[in-house]
């Protein structure tokens, strides 16, 4: 059977509207198998410090036992236009992911990213090809150098429900290339957890399900 997951959750610490307890409590209700709680890190406008993202994990710990659904506790890093992902610490996460939020053109961003998927702290390139609120069109080149990158360095891509994104030939070269995936809402509130069935779906069209990454 196949995972139930989100890997994409924002509370109150960051630019969320609802507490840990609450979103923790949505995904149990909902049957998810395993949440990931990724506030926005420094850098992001929202953004928490590694030492609140610890105070979270901590308050995971105390709530786990209570709990069925597996509750993995990460960040959403920020990719600065040097391609530099601000974070500082690591070791305390199971799972970074990381986004560019503010890019001023698609060149910027491709450049960015390029060298932020070489980055061992990352996990996951999340919500690729997107813009600030805006969604770039397919370049093949800057596309297949991404890919090749995905792969050489162990990183998975996102699937995000919320944004639709990435573009469904992106998705074919990486399952062609043998990138893992994530599922993830994006949510920032109660009602949003699991909202993932779009990610599920094309998930099971283009990869059949094979190729969930999870820490």
């Amino acid at each position: 059977m196949k995972m139930k997951v989100d890997l994409h959750l924002h509370t109150n610490k960051s630019d969320g509207r609802a507490s840990v307890h609450d979103m923790i409590d949505a995904a149990e209700k909902r049957g998810l198998d395993a949440i990931a709680i990724t506030d926005h890190g420094p850098g992001h406008g929202s953004g928490i410090t590694e030492r609140q993202a610890r105070q979270t994990r901590d308050e995971v710990a105390l709530l786990q036992p209570s709990y069925r659904v597996k509750v993995l506790v990460g960040i959403e890093a920020e990719i600065l236009p040097t391609g530099e992902v601000y974070l500082a610490d690591r070791d305390e996460l199971d799972l970074v992911l990381a986004s560019y939020h503010a890019a001023p053109s698609e060149e910027a961003y491709y450049r960015a990213v390029f060298r932020a998927m070489e980055d061992p702290r990352v996990d996951v390139l999340a919500h690729h090809a997107w813009i600030a609120g805006t969604q770039f069109g397919f370049i093949r080149e800057h596309e297949e150098r991404l890919v090749r990158l995905l792969r050489d360095n162990g990183k998975a891509i996102e699937i995000n429900a919320k944004h639709c994104l990435p573009a469904w030939d992106f998705l074919v070269m990486c399952r062609d290339a043998g990138v893992k995936y994530t599922i993830g809402s994006d949510a920032h509130r109660v009602t949003d957890v699991g909202s993932v069935a779009w990610a599920n779906n094309t998930a099971r069209h283009i990869f059949k399900d094979q190729g969930l990454f999870l820490p």
